[in-house]
């Protein structure tokens, strides 16, 4: 078990419902992205999600704290219709798991913790910058995270 602040585990809890939502998501996406290389795309930041929210489980486990339940479905912003706005709500995900993991990383001494909340950060920014040329628009904020 690790000891972890209590802010800690609340970012642990705020970017386990992030990345639950973005599962949800990029799920329902794959539906609507009929590009073959960003449907691809699509199969593996899903995949990239599922294994940065069993961490962030493992993590709030280790810390001897119940990991809350995914919910059933989440709010989008917008109607899922087309390619379009399915990536636009990819967007907006990533845009989630980026403020959650930037608040790990600001509310935890925890090397490891620290090592996942970059690694999440990252490829999360990663992600938004291809979905954002995708859709023809400038990469997203250079500072990923901020709320």
């Amino acid at each position: 078990m690790s000891e972890l602040s209590d802010a800690a585990i609340g970012a642990l809890r705020t970017v386990l419902g992030a990345e639950n939502a973005a599962v949800w998501v990029y799920g329902l996406s794959t539906a609507y992205v009929t590009d073959g290389a960003l449907k691809s795309a699509v199969g593996d930041a899903c995949d990239e999600h599922r294994a940065h929210r069993d961490t962030a489980e493992a993590a709030l486990r280790g810390a001897g704290t119940t990991a809350p339940p995914a919910a059933p479905a989440y709010a989008l912003p917008a109607p899922v219709t087309d390619q379009g706005s399915a990536l636009r709500a990819l967007l907006t995900a990533e845009h989630d798991c980026q403020v959650g993991w930037r608040s790990v990383l600001e509310n935890t001494d925890d090397v490891g913790l620290r090592r996942t909340a970059l690694d999440g950060l990252t490829t999360s920014t990663t992600r938004s910058t291809r979905w954002s040329l995708a859709l023809g628009q400038p990469a997203p904020d250079p500072f990923p995270g901020r709320g």
